[in-house]
């Protein structure tokens, strides 16, 4: 019976480890205070999916009229990064996602 509860504590101290190893979210830190202070409760997901995905937000239309004055979004990623000042990996995170 002592060898089953230490090979089960053991088992699942390994699982926690690699769980929590193999996370992929990015750090908070890494945003602005507008993201992580943001209302909208879906606003750091967002932010995060625009980051890591956001290769797939270039091909759909933003619907709340961001294409004009004073955004000029062209794409719903722009509502997340500002596509025109962000460099490769030196992302500027644009306010408008946040609510």
């Amino acid at each position: 019976m002592r060898v089953k509860h230490w090979l089960l504590i053991l088992i699942t101290s390994a699982a926690f480890i690699v769980i929590s190893g193999c996370s992929e979210e990015l750090e908070t830190a890494s945003f602005p205070d507008f993201v992580v202070d943001a209302v909208h409760p879906g606003a750091m997901a967002a932010y995060e999916y625009a980051t890591t995905h956001g290769e797939h937000l270039e091909y759909i239309p933003c619907y709340c009229n961001c294409l004009l004055e004073p955004f000029y979004h062209k794409n719903t990623k722009d509502c997340f990064i500002n596509s025109q000042q962000s460099i490769k990996d030196d992302i500027v995170y644009d306010p408008h996602g946040a609510g």
